[in-house]
């Protein structure tokens, strides 16, 4: 029974975490109220770089390269912003070069091969040395005892366009886990899930209860929490994980049916925070249809609705060999469909460590079931060189016909252990961010070290296209253009 508890958490959460790479796409979904980059032509003879939080607000003393490394490829390259966060930039600056921004407590940013001209750039925080807890629980799940089946809660944080840039998977899938009992063996599942006490039969009663969820947000601040709330047919998916089947082939067993959402400002390490699972309900119904795949692929499917700006999942279902799928969805409210496409093997529960990743391509639009899904091919993981500065080496572009190129991501992490109970949970923090225009092979980043990084360091990357725009300005308007990315990694 173990295996059981953790194993059918654990596939739905791993599940509908693919959901935040792509469900911040489309020009829709309400803007953030500052843009995360803007250019625009220069108002006077030196060209200015301002620096901002993430609330708009101007931040005094951040540093600024122009170019690889100080000194090159002029004099005078290195700045510092003054109290309106502004530096300003020499008259020498005449042709197009790297810009990189970073502030104390604040992911550096570059944004590649940039043009002279006034820029303004959105820093985001890192993250704290200990992460803010939030827990409590998800109350209005429907539970009957005996009913045959099992409800659970899932909280997750809201998602929105620019999560499509540089996805966090532990954002969704809590790296920390809580242990329950399941007739006298002890079972770990996530902990951002809940699960209230309820009693079913296999073969004889058994009851399983994780009440209250706990999850870790990266920062302090103002946040918006979903809880999803689903039932899963007890007996059902306990005799198809005995069997051996995989998480990707029970997946339609699990029926998503509403949740609710909570906004707090979290002030303290530990904030408690009940959300309701019953305010929303997931009632209306839309078909999609499947894509093209090669044998070895698997394709998942989620509905996503807007709710009050922020996006939250309704549905998910894997395509076993059926033309269409049916999801449900928010009644009066636009769906957006985000597929999902990883290679079989690396979602398989049996693969070794060395064969799985975090490979995966997807792809959003406004649902229309006329439309066949289109995907970016998978890709294989960077590479990385240390010289004078790192040169991430890009694989070979995605190219697929009637997806344009649009762009080029990269983020750079600390991998940092941290003891929770009795294990060892990696905590990916994020250092230093990358974006660039069109489909490059490499990356040759500013010989600017990153002063006390960890031992070990993760390197993700992301190619960005669009079906519906064959250019885009690096700023809002790429995110919005955006509706196809393909993803992968590698630890150096």
């Amino acid at each position: 029974m173990e295996l059981t508890a953790k194993s059918l958490v654990l596939s739905l959460v791993t599940a509908l975490s693919f959901v935040t790479l792509g469900c911040s796409k489309k020009s829709d979904t309400p803007k953030s109220e500052v843009a995360r980059f803007l250019w625009n032509e220069q108002t006077e003879a030196n060209a200015k770089v301002k620096v901002l939080n993430e609330f708009g607000e101007p931040l005094e003393s951040a540093q600024v390269l122009i170019g690889y490394a100080q000194g090159t490829p002029f004099k005078g390259n290195f700045l510092t912003t003054d109290k309106n966060g502004v530096a300003r930039i020499p008259t020498d600056w005449n042709a197009k070069a790297h810009v990189t921004v970073e502030a104390a407590g604040y992911i550096r940013q570059t944004l590649l091969s940039q043009n002279p001209g006034d820029i303004s750039l959105k820093l985001l925080r890192r993250s704290a040395p200990a992460r803010p807890e939030i827990n409590g629980k998800v109350t209005g799940l429907p539970v009957v005892n005996g009913d045959k089946m099992t409800d659970f809660a899932l909280v997750i944080p809201a998602m929105t366009r620019g999560d499509l840039l540089n996805f966090d998977l532990n954002a969704v899938i809590s790296p920390y886990s809580d242990t329950i009992s399941v007739v006298g063996q002890e079972a770990k599942i996530p902990g951002n899930v809940s699960l209230p006490s309820q009693k079913e039969s296999y073969l004889f009663p058994i009851t399983i209860a994780k009440p209250v969820y706990r999850l870790t947000s990266t920062t302090l601040g103002a946040k918006r929490f979903f809880a999803i709330r689903g039932q899963f047919p007890f007996k059902k998916t306990i005799d198809e994980m005995r069997a051996g089947k995989p998480f990707y082939d029970m997946i339609n067993n699990f029926s998503i049916q509403g949740g609710g959402m909570r906004d707090i400002t979290l002030t303290q390490p530990v904030t408690t925070l009940d959300i309701p699972g019953n305010e929303l309900i997931f009632s209306s119904k839309v078909r999609t249809q499947s894509a093209a795949i090669a044998t070895d692929e698997v394709q998942m499917v989620v509905a996503v609705s807007d709710v009050a700006g922020t996006l939250a999942p309704t549905d998910i279902k894997k395509f076993t060999g059926e033309s269409h799928l049916q999801l449900a969805t928010l009644p009066n409210k636009k769906t957006y469909i985000v597929n999902i496409l990883k290679r079989q093997t690396e979602v398989d529960p049996a693969a070794t460590a060395a064969a799985k990743s975090n490979r995966i391509s997807a792809a959003l639009s406004i649902h229309n079931e006329a439309i066949k899904p289109l995907f970016l091919p998978l890709v294989e993981s960077p590479t990385v060189t240390e010289t004078s500065g790192l040169v991430i080496g890009l694989p070979s572009k995605p190219n697929q016909a009637g997806i344009n190129a649009l762009a080029v991501s990269a983020s750079i992490s600390d991998l940092v252990p941290f003891v929770s109970g009795t294990e060892t949970v990696i905590n990916v923090n994020r250092r230093w961010e990358i974006i660039g225009l069109g489909w490059d092979q490499s990356m040759e980043l500013p010989n600017w070290p990153l002063g006390d990084s960890a031992a070990e360091r993760r390197i993700e990357i992301n190619f960005i296209g669009s079906t519906t725009h064959k250019g885009a300005k690096l700023d809002d308007n790429l995110i919005e253009a955006a509706t196809h990315v393909t993803h992968a990694s590698t630890d150096f």
